[in-house]
């Protein structure tokens, strides 16, 4: 939950700032960006988008019985093809970066 909190609050305050993608100028930003896009055709399918992808990327980033990539710990999602040299930290380091990310996640869950 705090990597996609961590998101939502970026999104919110990128749309609260007033960027909006091309054709999207009309979307309130927050929360009330829900009903508007849900009051539209194109706004359906861009809830059907979205609700795709995180389904997609939840089956892609578990242990499956058709990986071969086993997770070193709960909330590892990495499959294989991108490391950025995790394995090349120490235990200690390890445990402080997953520290640090998981505390990014609860201050993001308290933001959103």
């Amino acid at each position: 939950h705090g990597r996609i909190s961590m998101l939502a609050v970026t999104g919110y305050l990128v749309t609260y700032a007033g960027y909006r993608f091309p054709g999207a100028e009309d979307i309130p930003a927050g929360f009330a960006a829900w009903p508007a896009l849900y009051a539209t055709d194109d706004g359906k399918q861009v809830l059907a988008q979205m609700f795709l992808f995180l389904v997609t990327a939840e089956i892609a980033n578990r242990s499956a019985d058709w990986l071969d990539v086993e997770p070193e710990f709960v909330g590892d999602y990495r499959n294989g093809a991108l490391d950025f040299g995790w394995d090349k930290f120490d235990d200690a380091t390890k445990l402080k970066k997953r520290a640090i990310e998981l505390n990014n996640g609860r201050a993001a869950q308290m933001g959103i």
